[in-house]
């Protein structure tokens, strides 16, 4: 690939992007912090930011980056009916998302002590809910790890997967799991080395739970 040539950089993004079904890793997210810093107004990286940071339930972020776009574009001459009118449906369903999030669970996240040195300034918090007898989650959220503070963080706004949301799977009386892992590479598969906690079971009208990473992944 050639680091200095914004389409491909963006092109690989896109692939990685696709390929992640939707989620923005540590290498792609990198790529496209680096394409707009030589050009803040690349609309193609500036697109996938808005949905990576949507789909990372990083709605302010993503809201963020829709309107930067939105402006970029309205200021052009000609007519982008079309374009703005396809950012105001992406703004749309990010508020949705962040409204049917805020009717999800509370997780505090506390790193055992003993594991605090083994953390890495760039390393990833992913927490999801899921079924106990796994398969792909009902609600999940990545986080830069700075999010911990003093050991602990408390993440209130996991985004709900379109046609796997929290209140369906209560509604069918799915025993559900929080889990939460911290990872080295950025990746939502664990990998030896990660850390992570043991699955905290939750009730049908739970809405807070606590989860502590306590052990590495042989």
């Amino acid at each position: 690939m050639s680091p200095d040539n914004e389409e491909i950089a963006t092109t690989y993004a896109q692939i990685s992007f696709f390929a992640n079904k939707g989620q923005l890793d540590a290498n792609s997210r990198r790529v496209l912090q680096d394409v707009l810093a030589k050009n803040p107004e690349h609309e193609g990286a500036q697109m996938l930011m808005a949905m990576g940071e949507a789909r990372s339930s990083n709605f302010d972020q993503a809201q963020g980056w829709i309107k930067r776009l939105r402006d970029s574009i309205a200021a052009k001459p000609g007519d982008h009916t079309k374009a703005l009118a396809s950012l105001d449906e992406l703004s749309a369903n990010v508020t949705a998302q962040q409204q049917q999030a805020s009717e999800g669970v509370e997780v505090t996240v506390t790193i055992n002590a003993s594991l605090l040195p083994l953390v890495k300034a760039d390393d990833v918090l992913f927490v999801a809910i899921r079924d106990v007898n796994g398969g792909p989650p009902f609600a999940a959220k990545r986080l830069p790890i700075s999010v911990i503070k003093q050991g602990e963080a408390s993440i209130s706004d996991l985004a709900m997967m379109p046609e796997r949301t929290l209140k369906s799977a209560r509604a069918d009386k799915v025993q559900l799991a929080v889990i939460a892992r911290i990872s080295h590479s950025g990746t939502a598969s664990a990998e030896s080395e990660d850390l992570s906690g043991n699955p905290v079971v939750i009730s049908a009208e739970q809405n807070q739970v606590n989860v502590e990473i306590n052990q590495q992944i042989p």
